[in-house]
């Protein structure tokens, strides 16, 4: 099976490249550390015009109608250059709009969204932070025509950042219902969370009483747009782990031939270039992974659920391991602010808990690949 990028696809990867290298350079990056927003107006607007927004929103809304591929090919390329910024926030939220059954919203937001417009984030997660729909409290309670929403969501990406919170919550049922909330609504409290991570941001949203119609509410197919979109998610995180990995191991080869100790290039040491060795093949690994499992939920394949979770916490160990290794061989220099290892490092290990943990993942390749 031929699971490598093709023709059309490699184009978007090399115009993806160059824009994040001609507008958003490492440099820009440590500037934009306190930008609330992660990327600045000026910036969005310049990634917006390239339309990637729009990937996976239908063509008659203003979209590419594009897939999960073509988003993870352009993902793999802002992870590659660290970028900051609500691109994968806003993609989910369109992409759970356009594939609801809701006409009203799909109007009112998916050509915002697309053309970067408005911003969006997803709050899923409440105090276990797990992914198990069972831990989903929020309440959305009837009233006049709609309902009124109450509840606390943690760790939610780009919060500050957002015009539009796509909310899980349980209606009066205990169906599962996502809200569309307009950020700045009344009952809408967002605490910024301090992160490591200086091109993440992620926040603690308080939901009081907050109106919202009957036009803003997902009900029709939730639980399966929330794991879609949880797969989704998870083919971005690998994407963006396996680009960081690769630009810090190449980053580290390169120095490995140019450093010398004792007179010899540091890479001629077998305690150097052997654990090199092994970060490139786990590298290759969940390379291998990540590509398998975008093209198979793409595909809608039975085994995407499997293959997309053997390909997310195949590619954040290897991020973890590879930037941890790297540091190593890099020795002192690579503690130093000025150096850009760190910045990898702790994107690193801010994939590792975004959209869930290892272990969450771990149940699903249990019980979809073992039986247990």
């Amino acid at each position: 099976m031929n699971v490598t990028i093709n023709e059309e696809q490699t184009m978007l990867q090399d115009s993806a490249r160059k824009f994040v290298q001609n507008e958003i350079s490492l440099e820009r990056v440590r500037e934009l550390a306190k930008e609330p927003k992660g990327l600045n107006d000026e910036l969005w607007t310049k990634l917006a015009e390239q339309g990637w927004l729009g990937i996976l929103i239908p063509e008659e809304h203003g979209g590419l109608g594009m897939g999960v591929q073509e988003l993870a090919v352009v993902a793999e390329e802002l992870g590659r250059g660290a970028v900051p910024g609500p691109f994968l926030s806003t993609v989910l939220v369109a992409n759970l709009i356009a594939q609801s059954q809701n006409d009203a919203a799909k109007e009112a937001w998916l050509g915002k969204l697309a053309t970067g417009e408005a911003r969006g984030a997803l709050a899923l997660f409440e105090d276990s932070s797990e992914i198990d729909l069972s831990t989903i409290a929020a309440k959305a309670v009837s009233s006049n025509g709609g309902v009124l929403l109450n509840g606390k969501k943690q760790l939610v990406a780009d919060a500050l950042a957002a015009d539009v919170i796509a909310v899980a919550a349980r209606n009066d049922d205990g169906r599962l219902v996502f809200c569309l909330v307009d950020a700045s609504a009344p009952g809408v409290d967002i605490k910024s969370n301090k992160l490591a991570d200086l091109t993440a941001r992620s926040a603690n949203v308080y939901f009081k009483n907050v109106s919202v119609n009957t036009d803003d509410l997902l009900l029709e197919g939730a639980e399966d747009a929330y794991r879609s979109t949880l797969n989704i998610a998870n083919v971005c995180i690998a994407a963006d782990s396996i680009a960081g990995a690769d630009y810090i191991h190449k980053l580290t080869v390169a120095y490995a031939k140019e450093r010398t100790q004792f007179g010899k290039q540091i890479g001629s040491f077998q305690a150097v270039k052997h654990p090199l060795v092994e970060m490139f093949a786990d590298l290759e690994a969940a390379t291998s992974a990540g590509y398998y499992a975008a093209l198979a939920l793409g595909a809608k394949s039975p085994d995407a659920d499997s293959a997309v979770a053997i390909a997310r916490n195949t590619a954040t160990a290897s991020y973890r391991n590879v930037t941890n290794g790297c540091l190593q061989a890099h020795g002192g220099i690579a503690f130093t602010w000025e150096y850009n290892l760190h910045i990898y490092l702790k994107r690193a290990k801010h994939n590792q808990h975004l959209y869930g943990m290892a272990t969450d993942y771990d149940e699903i390749i249990c019980e979809k690949m073992l039986g247990i």
